[in-house]
């Protein structure tokens, strides 16, 4: 889920605002969180419904911010 920014290219005009790079790194953590808390509590299926419906809620902010910064770069 996080694309990574780390690369060199010819136009650094084209880089994704700082805080959408932020958001990026920030999902990603909280996306490895929530997948290690899932296999820890695999057992109790009230918490692991609980998770994976964040994990979908996640997995939904990451699309609209992937979105808005695909529209951001349209020019």
């Amino acid at each position: 889920m996080q694309p990574n920014f780390d690369f060199v290219h010819l136009a650094p005009s084209f880089d994704p605002p700082q805080s959408y790079q932020d958001a990026f790194e920030l999902f990603g953590e909280l996306w490895a969180e929530l997948r290690a808390f899932q296999a820890s509590c695999a057992h109790d299926h009230i918490i692991l419904a609980v998770a994976q419906h964040l994990e979908h809620q996640l997995a939904i902010a990451g699309l609209v911010l992937a979105i808005q910064l695909d529209i951001l770069n349209d020019p």
